[in-house]
């Protein structure tokens, strides 16, 4: 796994297949059509220098991809859909992150047998715990949360599902597991 802080010139070769790997997962997969741009890159506001930025690879190809953006500073909920939490408050400090951008290229995709999808969670997990990051909010589909605490997250929902732009949404709190996990 690959760790990037910002958007900083000595990762640019990364940072430029994070983009495409995200245009073609959120863009052409999932059909955000919002996120559309003609030079195929999928990049927002909150890529800033501040974001933390997980890749996966596997022969130099991007296979996963996560980003962590601090809760003290405008993230997604804060921003672009804060009627999800319908008037409830979400956890802002600075050992809180916001937890977005969670892809992976395919179902079964896997390193040495392991499900790529799990060494993201594992590995964002474990990097929780060295940086100091007590919890993570989040806006997913109520599918993922059993995904989630099958990989050692405690999970704490923070409002009702809501329909956002035809998709069903939930906002939630995630506590990385005390223990290690394993593989």
């Amino acid at each position: 796994m690959k760790i990037c802080i910002g958007d900083s010139r000595a990762n640019a070769v990364i940072m430029e297949k994070i983009w495409r790997f995200r245009h073609q997962q959120f863009v052409e997969r999932r059909g955000w059509q919002a996120l559309r741009k003609s030079d195929r890159r999928e990049i927002d506001q909150f890529d800033h220098d501040c974001a933390i930025h997980f890749s996966v690879l596997k022969n130099d190809t991007v296979i996963g991809y996560s980003r962590l953006l601090p809760t003290v500073q405008p993230h997604l909920l804060s921003t672009v859909y804060p009627q999800i939490m319908r008037g409830q408050k979400w956890p802002r400090s600075h050992d809180v992150f916001e937890w977005t951008r969670w892809a992976v290229a395919s179902g079964d995709e896997k390193i040495d047998g392991v499900p790529v999808s799990r060494v993201l969670m594992i590995g964002l997990m474990e990097f929780c715990r060295v940086a100091g990051i007590t919890s993570l909010i989040g806006e997913t589909h109520p599918k993922l949360i059993n995904t989630l605490r099958a990989n050692g997250w405690q999970t704490h929902i923070l409002s009702e599902p809501s329909i956002f732009e035809n998709e069903l949404v939930v906002p939630l709190e995630v506590i990385p597991s005390s223990a290690p996990q394993t593989f």
